[in-house]
């Protein structure tokens, strides 16, 4: 039986109505907690604590000046800055020769290894914190900036291979034969000829980690001390057990989320880019 277009018309109507709600829901999911951050940061506690919300206010710059000259936001900011870069470095450099290996060698047991990889991030993230905690104690760097990177590393790498093998795999292997014939070692194939084809997978996997490890708060609370703290951890002293000092909180989280969203509009360009487009052509 044939449908009347102006049946087809409601029905493309309906679906397009659906599509936009649950995108409208979504939107207000992600950016109403956002905004309700930043200005709270620009408000005076008065009107933060107010029954109805008030969206008309004096801002006042009180709540950063607090954060940053009564607090010791700015080293835990360089405290944040070194363990993400850290952890970032380690994750990229340990995932892409992990995944190269377990890809480019046709190693029998590949499969079996990538799947034991993921079975690290298939375990809960707070059982693995009393044996990170002892370790770190054992080998005396509880308490340093590198035991919070080394923990993030651990909790990252499983994942990170995973996902580089995927990108790895849709690399043409026309490309490293031809490369090879070319005189390459297996190194320069891998550095000349599949890092520039999976600069997507990267850009992805690089943004992916720094943004875990600069928001990651449990590990980061229990492996430092006060003297390293991150930023996480010196958001959440501003919690008490009585009170919460919301403005300059709220001060602190948007200037802690600013480097992160610059990063992602940096880097999305990249995401974008098709893994193998034009590689291959013919």
């Amino acid at each position: 039986m044939a449908v009347s277009p102006g049946a087809s018309k409601a029905k493309a109507i309906v679906a397009r109505t659906a599509k936009w709600a649950v995108i409208g829901l979504f939107f207000c999911w992600t950016v109403i907690p956002i905004i309700i951050v930043v200005t709270n940061a620009f408000k005076m506690p008065l009107d933060i604590f107010t029954k109805t919300p008030t969206f008309i206010f004096q801002p006042t710059l009180d709540n950063f000046a607090t954060a940053f000259i009564k607090s010791d936001f700015l080293t835990y900011f360089a405290n944040s800055t070194i363990v993400a870069l850290t952890c970032t470095v380690f994750v990229l450099g340990l995932s892409v020769f992990s995944a190269w290996g377990l890809t480019s060698l046709r190693l029998r047991p590949a499969n079996w290894i990538a799947n034991a990889f993921m079975v690290g991030k298939l375990v809960p993230v707070i059982s693995m914190l009393l044996p990170l905690f002892v370790l770190m104690r054992m080998i005396g760097l509880r308490g340093s900036l590198l035991a919070p990177a080394i923990a993030h590393v651990a909790l990252q790498l499983p994942f990170m291979v995973w996902m580089l093998m995927g990108f790895m795999r849709d690399v043409p292997p026309e490309l490293e034969q031809a490369a090879m014939i070319d005189g390459c070692t297996r190194l320069q194939v891998l550095f000349r000829i599949v890092v520039p084809v999976i600069l997507p997978g990267l850009a992805a996997a690089f943004i992916l980690a720094m943004q875990y490890s600069w928001n990651e708060l449990l590990f980061s609370l229990q492996l430092t001390t006060f003297e390293t703290y991150t930023l996480p951890v010196g958001i959440a002293s501003f919690v008490g057990a009585v009170s919460v000092n919301a403005g300059v909180a709220s001060a602190a989280a948007t200037v802690t989320m600013t480097p992160m969203v610059v990063l992602g509009f940096f880097i999305q360009k990249y995401l974008a880019v098709g893994t193998i487009g034009g590689a291959v052509k013919g």
